[in-house]
Parts: structure tokens; sequence; C-alpha cells
């Protein structure tokens, strides 16, 4: 069977390095529409400590994606298939 929908490379990363960190988006698609944006800072690190918290909480109510997080990820212009 094959399959309907093909895959994106679109990614999100939160990098922690010690008590400083790096973020950034890629949505790679064909020009004009590419997307990249990469920030670094100590707010990176207090983030993906929120996120690791969010992440296990979310995990144990057993919610896979809650529809504030598909609402913002949208607004951002990301999509998960």
């Amino acid at each position: 069977k094959q399959p309907h929908t093909t895959g994106t490379w679109n990614t999100i990363c939160l990098a922690d390095f010690g008590d400083t960190g790096a973020a950034f988006v890629a949505l790679p698609q064909l020009p004009p529409r590419n997307v990249a944006w990469f920030k670094k800072g100590k707010w990176v690190h207090l983030a993906k400590i929120a996120f690791e918290k969010y992440f296990i909480r979310k995990m144990k109510k057993g919610s896979s994606e809650p529809f504030y997080e598909k609402s913002i990820l949208k607004m951002m212009g990301i999509t998960r298939i």
C-alpha cells in the first residue's frame, strides 16, 4: 500500500549548552518560502527546561498533541503529518 502523504524536513530544535543554548527553526522548502532562524542565549536553556517539564506532563496525561500546541505551531507555519 502506497503512502498518501510525504514527509517534511521541518524542524524545531532547542540545544542546551549548560547555562546557555541555541534555538533554531528550519522549514526547508523551495525559495522564496524557505525559512531558517537561529537565536542563542540563556533564554534557550530556560525554554528547554520548561519544554521538558511540559513534555513529561503531556506524556503522563496521554495527550500526544493538544489543540493549543497544534494552533501555536500552525501560527508559526509548522505542520505535522
